[in-house]
């Protein structure tokens, strides 16, 4: 079997119109959010295609080009334009950051699975194989059990790939900085733009942070298996057999990491400021005293009345 990641989300309503319509399978929508089809046309009698409405296409007994064909299916079936990720519009100031995937490479994870004999649960094996149940009216469900853990694996497949692609980036970019602010002259003229670089980094650190911890919810139990305990310890297991918990904290650990020296840059900027701040507070002190000391080379307080005031105030009286 395997989980394949789309770019964008599906409109599960129009797949499943889609399909029905095309071919004669066995159609069955869960809570609106997983839809799933048994044997499409062209396949094999066992093969079945889990939808959800993430933007994840499971795959079971399918072979290659069939694979590719239900992919096809459901890319042509968007929920909206939005694509996977956070986009900015034309006239954000963080435009630069495109945290969508690489569009050329494909996120897929894989796992190896048989049949039970007649009469056993879907379980483990030991040696990280699933071993599915051949009774008809569990085999589904537990297929959108494992689906659903399966889509955690490859979510977070995405994210690995999209946040290394861009710290590294973020990385090269950052040393340019760094090397650009060693010149004095280009540190005290570009602060404001450095400082704006700076901001937009973090912006997209934390972003990321969001869409790791919170939005992609991958360490969180579906909704749709709580009733079913079998069911939801048949998800985790797949959870953990991915290793999921220790990617996830070893993402988050890179970002930390990132966002401590991004925020080390900011605080030098803001030492920058201070420097200039205290230089042009001593230039003009310094210009203060040379119009002082002019004025008393020349018999005038600069403090004092001007000689055109002496002046008036003598003819008055």
């Amino acid at each position: 079997m395997s989980a394949n990641l789309l770019r964008q989300p599906i409109n599960l309503n129009a797949l499943m119109e889609k399909v029905s319509a095309k071919s004669k399978t066995t159609l069955k929508m869960f809570q609106g959010k997983v839809f799933c089809c048994r044997g499409p046309e062209g396949g094999h009698d066992d093969s079945v295609a889990v939808f959800l409405a993430e933007g994840c296409v499971v795959c079971w007994h399918t072979s290659e080009k069939q694979r590719k064909r239900l992919l096809e299916v459901a890319d042509e079936c968007p929920a909206g334009p939005k694509k996977r990720g956070f986009r900015y519009s034309r006239n954000s100031s963080l435009e630069l950051f495109d945290l969508s995937r690489d569009g050329d490479k494909e996120i897929i994870e894989t796992l190896a699975f048989s049949n039970c004999d007649p009469g056993q649960k879907t379980k483990f094996n030991p040696e990280g194989m699933l071993a599915l149940t051949v009774e008809t009216q569990e085999r589904m469900f537990d297929q959108v059990a494992v689906s659903l853990g399966m889509a955690v694996a490859v979510r977070l497949e995405g994210l690995e790939e999209k946040i290394e692609r861009l710290l590294e980036k973020d990385w090269k970019d950052l040393e340019k900085l760094v090397r650009l602010l060693e010149n004095p002259w280009y540190a005290m003229m570009s602060l404001r733009n450095v400082s704006h670089v700076i901001f937009k980094y973090e912006h997209m650190i934390h972003k990321l942070r969001y869409e790791l911890n919170a939005e992609a919810r991958l360490l969180d139990s579906p909704d749709l298996l709580w009733e079913n305990a079998i069911a939801e310890k048949l998800h985790d297991k797949v959870v953990a057999h991915f290793d999921v918990r220790r990617r996830t904290e070893i993402l988050n650990q890179r970002l930390s990491y990132s966002l401590d020296y991004v925020h080390t840059l900011g605080e030098h900027v803001r030492h920058l400021y201070s420097v200039r701040l205290e230089r042009m507070i001593i230039i003009l002190i310094t210009l203060e005293l040379g119009v002082g000391v002019m004025g008393l080379s020349a018999g005038v307080s600069p403090h004092g009345p001007s000689p055109l005031g002496t002046k008036l105030a003598s003819k008055e009286s």
